[in-house]
């Protein structure tokens, strides 16, 4: 399970949750879904900090990791 804490246009923190790495990478994916200049707090995944920094990069890091084939 990913959750993807980041603060929204007006500053306040919101919380997403995505029960695996396709539906997480789907809602990137879209152009509506978040901004690329938001910032993100914290993408965690099996409870570890495993990303933070901008929405724009999140896509290109995901697509990138090793982690996700780890047990």
């Amino acid at each position: 399970m990913f959750e993807l804490i980041y603060k929204d246009s007006y500053q306040v923190e919101r919380t997403l949750k995505y029960e695996d790495h396709e539906s997480l990478m789907l809602a990137l994916s879209g152009c509506v879904t978040l901004p690329d200049t938001l910032y993100v707090i914290s993408l965690n995944f099996k409870g570890q900090k495993v990303y933070q920094g901008l929405v724009g990069d999140l896509y290109r890091f995901l697509s990138n990791a090793d982690f996700l084939h780890q047990n």
